[in-house]
This record gives structure tokens, sequence and C-alpha cells, in this order.
């Protein structure tokens, strides 16, 4: 894939993920403070945002919960190493399958009540989920547009 689609992905995730964090990014003032009622909808799209799951720090907070915003930090971390690495062969399922099984286990025991929600452990098991899952969407958009040229469509 060329450099200026893998620039292109990661700049699409990188203003995503800012997004998640514009409390702590962008000082609250009269030019912004209209824009964080709009992206707190948006991300409403992708996530729950059940205020006991969000990152809290300082009385700000992300727009999305600790599991979602490890899941679009993973992936920007991924979408970043893409940049430089050119994956050549086909991912295999057991790795996608490997990333999820943390998350699910932390999923059933917290909702079996075996133990209290852990913002760092929801953080830590998005972020191997998003990283992982990110080269899936990575192989998929490459698939996509070889596809594509070979039918003489786009690029």
């Amino acid at each position: 894939m060329s450099i200026k689609i893998r620039l292109l992905l990661f700049g699409i995730v990188l203003i995503w993920t800012l997004g998640i964090f514009i409390e702590f990014i962008i000082p609250l003032n009269s030019k912004f403070i209209l824009i964080i009622p709009w992206l707190h909808q948006l991300y409403s799209l992708v996530c729950h945002q059940e205020p006991q799951k969000l990152i809290t720090i300082a009385h700000k907070h992300t727009l999305t919960c600790a599991r979602c915003s490890g899941i679009y930090v993973g992936g920007l971390i991924s979408s970043f190493i893409l940049i430089f690495v050119n994956i050549k062969n086909p991912l295999k399922l057991k790795y996608l399958i490997f990333a999820v099984i943390p998350m699910l286990f932390d999923v059933f025991l917290y909702s079996a009540g075996l133990y209290s929600y852990s913002k760092i452990i929801a953080f830590i098991t998005g972020l191997l989920l998003g990283s992982t899952g990110f080269l899936y969407i990575h192989e998929g958009i490459l698939n996509f547009i070889n596809e594509s040229k070979l039918k003489g469509k786009i690029i």
C-alpha cells in the first residue's frame, strides 16, 4: 500500500482518537465549547459512555469508556506502526481470537459480579483488541484497494 494511503489512515485514526481526549487537549474556552456536545453525540454511536466507566482526571473525562478508549488508542498505535512496516502475509484469525479472549474474560467476570470494574484492565484489554483488530482492518482496506485497481475502478 502506498505511503499516502497509510498516512491517510493514520490521520483519520488520529483525528478520531484525539476527539475522544478533547477535554484533555483543548482548554475549554468560548471557541471550542460548542464542539464538545457534538463530539459526545458522535461517540455515543459507538460507545455506551457510562459515566463511571470513563477515564477521568481532574474533572475532565474521555468521551468513550476506558475499553473503547483503549481500542482506539490501540488502533492509533497500529496505524502509526504500519506507516513504517509492511505486512506481507495475511493475518491468521487466531491472533484476533487471542486478542479478544482477555476482553471476554474481563466482561464475563465483571458481569458475573466476581470483581469490580477496572478502568485499567478495560483499557488494556481494549488496547490489545484495538491494536490487533486494526491490522485486520488495514489488511481489508489493502485488499479492497488492490481488487479495485485490478478492476480499474479506483486509485
